[in-house]
This record gives C-alpha cells, structure tokens and sequence, in this order.
C-alpha cells in the first residue's frame, strides 16, 4: 500500500510540474511580443502590470509585489529571460519558503560575511603597514 501511495505521490508531482510548465511557457508567449523568444525587462513589467496575471499568479503561490525585482530573481545577468529561465525560476520561487531555503541562505550569508571581513582585514592591514612606512620616510627625511 505503502509503494502505491509513493508511486500516486510520484505521478501527481510529476503532473503537476507539466502544468506548470504548460501555464509558464504560455505567459511567456504572451510576454513575447517581439516574438524574438526572449522577455526584456520592458516586456515583463507590462505584462505583470495586468491586475489578471497578477492575481493569476498569486493563485499559483507567486504574489507579484514589484515586477522589476521579479524579473531581477529570474534573470540569470543577461537581461532578457528565456522560457526556461521562467518555468526554473517561477518554480524555485513559489510557495513559501521552507527551512532548507532559510539553512540554506545563513549559510551563503555568513560565507560572504566571512569573505568580506577577510578582505576588510587585509585592507587594513596593508593600509596600517604603508602608514608605517610613511611615517618612516617621514623620519628619514629629518
């Protein structure tokens, strides 16, 4: 009983990521309108201004509060979102966010945290070091 729950468990998940795929390529397609198979910024804060796909969205667990930030979230750095980059990145987004994306933001948090104090160190440390060498050039040319 136990193997057949898993397997339905299995397949629902399954579905349910074809039609997110589904819904997704079709706002892309929507969005499109160059029709050149990318979304500039442009294209995607007009067709997240809609009050429909808004509240569309937000009935997929995806509220839209700013779309220039979405868009931000979504693009990979190179300004334009392709329809994998929305399917991937509308899925890792949804829903709230769960224990593993917390654990998982500390700890990139505080590996940069730990980077930047390093690097403030060294700073300063090299900062420290010239005004003793300054200071003795100071004194040599007494």
């Amino acid at each position: 009983v136990a193997a057949s729950d898993d397997k339905l468990m299995m397949r629902q998940k399954e579905r349910d990521r074809w039609l997110h795929t589904k819904k997704m390529r079709t706002l892309f397609e929507a969005a499109d309108e160059s029709g050149d198979g990318f979304i500039d910024r442009s294209e995607f804060v007009e067709i997240m201004n809609i009050p429909e796909v808004r509240t569309w969205l937000a009935a997929q667990e995806l509220p839209v509060q700013d779309p220039n930030i979405l868009f931000n979230l979504l693009d990979d750095g190179d300004a334009e979102l392709t329809a994998e980059e929305l399917v991937k990145g509308v899925e890792r987004l949804k829903g709230t966010a769960k224990g593993i994306d917390l654990a998982s933001f500390i700890a990139e948090y505080r590996s940069f945290a730990s980077k930047v104090a390093e690097k403030l160190d060294f700073q300063l440390e090299s900062l420290a070091a010239k005004g003793e060498e300054d200071d003795a050039d100071d004194d040599d040319d007494d």
